[in-house]
């Protein structure tokens, strides 16, 4: 056996050089700093298993897209070469309990100095810009019952009646659909959200993952706070998001404490002003008349032009209506009577300000197809699912995976492969 094991350990430059897989996550692991963090606990309890080698290993089963830790370790068993470039001794895997522990135990600040790390050596190497950034988030779906389409009973409409063995996993919106039938509906899911900030390059800067009832705003501006404190940015940078985005307070961050430039297009859903103006300027109300001008509304941050049923304010446009509104609106006879009222938001802000209709708008809006296809690259079994049960460990899953592209890239720069950045499966085939 002993023989054996050095005859092999004497073959493993031989299989780099030979064979492309090899070669690969040999150029991936000398990428990796892991010299944040201990290799083994020291004075406390028994040795046990090379964390630096469990590291590796999560990092082949995000690449190789593995779906559970069993078969990890049944695919590092079958690959007894690329067990030893983890850092195992042959022969000797972890069961799946010890990796079960180095994700629910390790720290995620660990993971994020080791992801940070590794970005710095592509800012300081020229293959990453600070100019542009891109935001964006995707679902994570937490290990339950109520996520199974074929579970009858499931629980996709209650968010306080939690899944067992997810507490902390939220309710949120999946996606829309179309049924076979022709209807559309709208599908919901139990789990949680990676959030990131790639560059222009398609690298993640900032990510995390947090629950569903955190809002894609809320998240953004967690992120921009800590892409400030470890980047240091310059003045001007331009931010990209979609319409999930489009809230005045992420504006104000982002134009007026951080001096740079908001590139995010207009939510509808956020947008109550009417379509439909008359020849004076006025909103048309339902029943097609133009509505009259009935002052001015100041809350502490909006500024609204105020419009009112023109039955209600001119006695001549009344008159020629003399059975009231012609389309029976509840406000013209219900209640108060006031008649139905319609507003023009006239704010003077950073999110009005967006020139949304220019051709540079619209050019740099385009360039958010960078971050989809950043998240096409981290793979659907990574990005849709997981099978831990705690948000720690999903978590910290999630921040192996996004550590893993920038990884790749680094790996790519090395060996003078820029424009191999993001292909995993070739930068190395030319060295």
């Amino acid at each position: 056996m002993y023989i054996f094991q050095q005859s092999f350990i004497s073959n493993c430059d031989m299989l780099i050089k030979c064979n492309i897989f090899h070669r690969t996550y040999y150029n991936l692991f000398k990428a990796l700093d892991l010299s944040c963090f201990p290799e083994k606990t020291i004075n406390v309890g028994r040795t046990g298993y090379s964390r630096h080698a469990m590291f590796r290993a999560f990092i082949v089963k995000h690449r190789e897209e593995i779906k559970s830790v069993p078969r990890l370790i049944h695919f590092l068993e079958s690959n007894p070469a690329l067990a030893e470039m983890c850092g195992f001794t042959m022969g000797h895997l972890p069961d799946s309990s010890q990796f079960y522990r180095f994700l629910k135990e390790i720290p995620n600040s660990v993971l994020q100095k080791v992801h940070l790390s590794i970005n710095k050596q592509l800012i300081d190497k020229g293959a990453v810009t600070l100019d542009t950034f891109i935001m964006d988030s995707k679902p994570v779906m937490a290990a339950t019952k109520e996520n199974n389409n074929k579970n009858p009973g499931r629980n996709i409409h209650n968010k306080n009646k939690k899944p067992r063995r997810n507490p902390q996993a939220t309710l949120g919106y999946y996606s829309h659909c179309e049924k076979s039938d022709g209807t559309k509906t709208n599908e919901y899911f139990w789990g949680y959200r990676t959030h990131t900030i790639v560059s222009i390059e398609g690298i993640p800067l900032v990510e995390t993952t947090l629950p569903n009832n955190k809002t894609d705003v809320e998240v953004a501006i967690i992120l921009i706070n800590k892409l400030k404190r470890l980047y240091k940015f310059k003045k001007d940078a331009i931010f990209i998001g979609d319409a999930s985005y489009d809230v005045r307070r992420l504006y104000e961050l982002i134009v007026n404490k951080m001096k740079c430039q908001a590139f995010i297009p207009a939510n509808q859903r956020n947008t109550k002003e009417p379509k439909t103006l008359g020849p004076h300027g006025a909103p048309i109300c339902d029943a097609s008349l133009e509505m009259s001008y009935d002052g001015l509304c100041r809350d502490r941050k909006n500024v609204k032009l105020k419009f009112r049923c023109p039955l209600k304010t001119h006695r001549a446009v009344a008159a020629e209506f003399p059975d009231g509104c012609p389309i029976n609106h509840f406000r013209f006879f219900k209640g108060a009577a006031y008649g139905c009222t319609k507003y023009i938001d006239v704010t003077d802000d950073a999110r009005s300000r967006v020139h949304r209709k220019s051709k540079l708008f619209k050019k740099t809006v385009e360039k958010r197809i960078v971050v989809e296809q950043y998240f096409s690259r981290l793979g659907d079994r990574e990005v849709e699912q997981t099978t831990h049960y705690k948000l720690r460990p999903v978590k910290n899953q999630m921040t192996i995976a996004h550590l893993s592209q920038s990884l790749v890239a680094l790996a790519a720069v090395n060996l003078n492969r820029l424009d191999k950045m993001r292909c995993f499966r070739t930068f190395a085939y030319a060295c």
